[in-house]
């Protein structure tokens, strides 16, 4: 008697920032989905040219095991140009960054932008690991260029924004790191803001639809291209 297959696999690939937000989904997995989540190193999208090869590399690795291939990545400044699926369908959120993730939608992301544009927007995750504004320069600037040309390159980088904003999404405990993120707005002059996130544009990253104009399906050895994000 022949066994029935299994259930098709479907393998996301994303970046670790959102991980507190993914794995905080994970227990309403239906129980007819192999669902796998491989979480990639956050600091990648400062040096977007390395990430296509690194994501492309991961795509590879499970290709042979993967029925679709979902990328927890917006374009991420064009980090994510060029990369396939070989076998099967890529479903990629199309967005520009994770802030749209973050807050449920691409209408969010919109409406938050007209209504204060000059925002800088962190997020649990990446407060969490101190890759805010102060960890880049405790953890980056500082080692490489001294405390005096490091202060005022951060400030620099930042001048043109009123507004530090921490996206509350509700994966997580928010006091530590609402804390954390009002000394990013202390310590840089801006305005603190805290704004409220949104799970909806995860729960689809991980369990679909993968339906336009929110995703891209992509199917096999066609490769991520810029224009479809510019739209």
């Amino acid at each position: 008697m022949s066994q029935s297959p299994g259930p098709l696999k479907r393998v996301v690939i994303a970046c670790r920032v959102m991980e507190l937000e993914l794995n905080a989904l994970l227990p309403e997995c239906p129980a007819d989905l192999d669902l796998e989540v491989r979480y990639q190193d956050q600091q990648l999208h400062r040096t977007p040219d390395r990430m296509p090869a690194i994501i492309q590399e991961e795509i590879f690795a499970v290709a042979a095991d993967a029925h679709e291939i979902v990328l927890g990545y917006g374009l991420c400044s064009n980090g994510i140009v060029g990369v396939f699926a070989p076998n099967q369908n890529l479903f990629v959120p199309r967005v520009h960054d994770c802030v749209a993730l973050m807050l449920g939608s691409r209408e969010a992301y919109q409406k938050a932008f007209q209504e204060r544009s000059g925002t800088y927007y962190i997020t649990p995750g990446w407060v969490k690991a101190e890759k805010d504004p102060l960890g880049i320069l405790e953890n980056d600037y500082i080692p490489r260029m001294g405390r005096e040309d490091a202060v005022w390159g951060i400030h620099e980088e930042l001048k043109h924004y009123s507004h530090i904003a921490l996206i509350h999404t509700q994966a997580s405990n928010i006091g530590l790191l609402r804390e954390r993120a009002k000394k990013n707005a202390d310590f840089l002059g801006k305005q603190y803001a805290e704004t409220k996130g949104s799970k909806a544009y995860f729960r689809r990253i991980l369990f679909g639809p993968y339906s336009e104009p929110d995703f891209l399906c992509l199917p096999p050895e066609t490769p991520v291209q810029q224009k479809p994000f510019l739209i």
